[in-house]
């Protein structure tokens, strides 16, 4: 009888666990959020049973409050990105209720600025000329503009390129001028030719 009384005691310690886990819940009340390379605010709601405490994965983001108990509203700052890749920022919400810990996460995507650069601004080259190779990296697409690039040398390997990373090979024709010279190479994205970098090309004599 004792081993039967024992018996069902576990099943009854069981299933009240099992309920009090099914009944324990957190989760936001939006759990996406996109924005522009500008930042912004947004609010939300947590929706808990439980006490609860947050962390965000990039200090861009700030969250008030950082913890509190049961369902509560929290605010949330996303800065300005200046970074040059878009950011997938994660606000996770742990929440406890007796021994028992459970997780919601909001997602914060925010896109950069359009950009390009180069590797090396400024590149040397010897009078008798030759090719000379650079990195170009982008988000967006670009090209080299010939209307802006002063005594601009002949050029292939691309005329354009992006997004993302892209070699490019200038060729330099041999310096007989008797002096040095420079060459301005002038890129710029195809959707917005005012977001540019110039290139300088030294050559030696």
């Amino acid at each position: 009888m004792k081993r039967y009384l024992s018996l069902l005691a576990l099943c009854l310690a069981f299933l009240c666990s099992c309920d009090q886990d099914t009944n324990f819940y957190v989760t936001p009340d939006v759990t996406a959020f996109v924005f522009g390379p500008e930042g912004g605010s947004f609010d939300d709601l947590l929706f808990t049973n439980g006490s609860w405490t947050c962390t965000v994965s990039d200090d861009a983001v700030t969250v008030t409050p950082m913890s509190g108990d049961f369902t509560h509203p929290f605010h949330v700052d996303v800065a300005e990105n200046t970074e040059h890749y878009t950011k997938a920022i994660r606000i996770k919400f742990t929440a406890s209720l007796d021994n028992l810990n459970r997780t919601g996460t909001v997602v914060v995507t925010q896109d950069c600025y359009p950009f390009i650069f180069c590797d090396e601004p400024v590149l040397s080259v010897g009078p008798e000329g030759g090719k000379v190779r650079f990195q170009v990296n982008s988000n967006k697409p670009w090209k080299i503009d010939p209307a802006q690039s002063l005594q601009a040398p002949s050029w292939t390997e691309p005329l354009s390129g992006g997004p993302n990373s892209t070699t490019v090979t200038l060729f330099i024709p041999a310096n007989d001028e008797g002096r040095e010279r420079t060459f301005d190479v002038v890129l710029c994205l195809v959707s917005d030719p005012s977001v540019s970098q110039t290139l300088q090309v030294v050559q030696s004599y």
